[in-house]
């Protein structure tokens, strides 16, 4: 009895076995099968490594003059002379044109008689109010009228002061508009003066950007009538976004010693608006979209492994990717059509 025991565990073991080497080749079998059916894909890769680089914004602006004004007359009458030279620099305060005075310094004469009467009736008058000889009201009357006459003499010079035009600011003058004899009407425009010995540089950036202006940058900018290239001081940045361009207005200053900037011209204004160091930048070629944003394939034991990343700033060749990555990861940047999550990669070249 006990040897018909030991035959049939005997008989037990060897099929156990039998089973185990069937199930064993069975997935052997089924993984050489899967390896075939998955090629292996020849790509090239790039080592995430630190970069350091300047973004530069490139745009186009004009110039202004330092100040800019036009001269006008504020009153109706004749242009008697006129005392500038077209295209010629002139100094602050300097005289540019005269208008007809007759009738405003005929007046003054005429109320400054009125004035020396008044005035020697308000003083005979304070001396008879003083003894009782008149009354207050008649004394402050006479006072009165001889503030009015001064007041209306105050008026007339403040009249004369506006007919001689004078330069509110030193500067360059141009074309002037009026002849010696010519009716001038108030605001109409007898000639330009422009101050260009320092020169305004407008120009705006889209609203991304707004973080990284700050005043007292330099820029750079060159002009179409000139190869040289300029530099300039961001003086002032709108505080506001323009709604209807979504941009921000910018405001650049530097001098124009020579005068080779033309005010009205357009330039093309580069700007540097930060230098990215140490950080992560990999060939935009390697993005994968997603809707999510977008993700990466990297090349992990010569397996293709998915990795979603976060992006920054970017420029036709790279990106910078502030999410995702490390240091020396290996990020595959061709065949990314043909790869799935697991693939077998054999790389062909490494950036």
């Amino acid at each position: 009895m006990k040897r018909k025991h030991i035959v049939f565990g005997i008989i037990v073991v060897i099929i156990i076995l039998l089973l185990i080497r069937i199930f064993t080749g069975n997935t052997e079998k089924t993984n050489q099968a899967a390896a075939a059916a998955k090629p292996v894909i020849p790509v090239e890769v790039f080592i995430a490594r630190d970069t350091s680089m300047v973004y530069r914004l490139t745009t186009i602006g004009s110039l202004r003059a330092n100040e800019s004004v036009a001269i006008v007359s504020e009153i109706s009458k004749k242009v008697t002379g006129v005392f500038l030279k077209e295209g010629s620099c002139i100094s602050k305060d300097q005289l540019l044109f005269k208008l007809d005075d007759a009738e405003i310094v005929a007046r003054i004469n005429k109320l400054t008689i009125e004035e020396k009467l008044a005035a020697t009736s308000e003083s005979r008058e304070k001396a008879q109010l003083s003894k009782g000889g008149i009354s207050q009201e008649q004394y402050d009357a006479t006072l009165n009228r001889l503030n009015t006459i001064r007041a209306e003499i105050e008026i007339l010079k403040v009249d004369l002061s506006k007919t001689e035009i004078r330069a509110p600011f030193a500067g360059k003058i141009g074309l002037r508009a009026v002849s010696e004899g010519a009716l001038v009407n108030p605001g109409m425009v007898l000639a330009s003066l422009q101050d260009v010995s320092r020169i305004k540089i407008d120009f705006s950036i889209p609203e991304r950007y707004a973080g990284d202006l700050r005043q007292g940058s330099l820029i750079t900018f060159t002009t179409d009538y000139s190869a040289r290239p300029y530099q300039a001081v961001i003086e002032a940045v709108e505080p506001d976004v323009e709604k209807k361009t979504r941009t921000i207005p910018v405001r650049a200053e530097c001098g124009n010693p020579d005068g080779s900037l033309v005010p009205g011209a357009s330039v093309k204004v580069d700007l540097d608006l930060k230098a990215m160091i140490k950080k992560l930048f990999i060939p935009t070629a390697a993005l994968i979209p997603t809707v999510k944003g977008y993700d990466v394939y990297l090349m992990k034991s010569g397996i293709a492994v998915l990795q979603q990343v976060t992006t920054g700033i970017r420029n036709k060749q790279t990106v910078e990717v502030t999410d995702g990555l490390s240091l020396n990861d290996t990020v595959v940047v061709t065949n990314l059509l043909r790869i799935k999550p697991d693939s077998p990669l054999k790389l062909v070249k490494l950036e």
